[in-house]
């Protein structure tokens, strides 16, 4: 009878040890970044925006941002700085991932694309 609870135990240690990986896992997938301060507005966008907004910022998982479906073109600059600061809808806040520099560079960069720049 004293064998059964600590296999339960394992059961659940595991199943913790699982949902904490999954969680890691998809934290360090969308934050963490190796940009030099001095990555270029392009350079960010490519390593942490494209994946939900599309290599071309015609959108995917993400809005998109230039092209007839997007909503942001014409917007002033500081909705920008603001959307990647605080995050918008499901997209996450970049302030403690890039500097305010590193904001305003992708920022601008995707105001370019869009004609809006």
């Amino acid at each position: 009878m004293g064998r059964a609870k600590p296999a339960k135990q394992v059961g659940q240690a595991a199943l913790w040890m699982a949902a904490c990986l999954t969680l890691v896992l998809a934290v360090t997938s969308c934050g963490g970044t190796d940009l030099p301060e001095d990555a270029t507005g392009e350079v960010i966008y490519v390593q942490l925006c494209a994946r939900c907004h599309g290599s071309d910022l015609r959108g995917g998982t993400g809005v998109a941002l230039v092209g007839e479906e997007a909503t942001s073109v014409g917007k002033p600059e500081r909705y920008f700085v603001q959307s990647i600061s605080s995050g918008i809808g499901r997209m996450p806040s970049f302030r403690n991932t890039l500097s305010e520099e590193q904001i305003l560079r992708v920022s601008r960069y995707i105001m370019d694309q869009s004609g809006g720049g």
